[in-house]
């Protein structure tokens, strides 16, 4: 069994009226935005994210790094069940074709399926 820890807060980093806009927009990012790679990693489970590219190599002349940034929350529950964070650093491609969007939400949503099945399966147990 995985451990768990007590939730608690230390500070506020936003109002909730903010959180709650962020979070729409994240999930829009997904569907029908940018971030359509990292959707449905599950049966019931809602996926907000935020697709990127950083450029890398100085004056820009190194291949650009990928990131996705996503939760996944099912449903019914009030919290995210997971959060990921992907970076993709020299990618195998063509610069014009690299993208947040493309291999780090893909690599995010394996992730995310991952941590979701193993989380199912410790409530199974209990």
């Amino acid at each position: 069994m995985w451990p768990t820890t007590g939730r608690r807060s230390y500070r506020q980093a936003m109002s909730p009226s903010t959180a709650a806009r962020l979070q729409e927009l994240m999930v829009r990012a997904v569907d029908p935005g940018t971030g359509t790679n990292a959707a449905d990693p599950g049966a019931g489970v809602g996926v907000g994210g935020k697709t990127g590219t950083a450029q890398h190599g100085l004056g820009n002349t190194g291949t650009p790094y990928a990131w996705f940034i996503a939760w996944a929350q099912a449903a019914d529950s009030a919290q995210p069940a997971v959060a990921v964070a992907v970076v993709v650093e020299d990618a195998e491609a063509n610069r014009t074709e690299i993208s947040g969007g493309g291999s780090a939400a893909l690599i995010a949503r394996a992730v995310m399926e991952e941590a979701l099945r193993l989380e199912a399966e410790v409530r199974g147990r209990s």
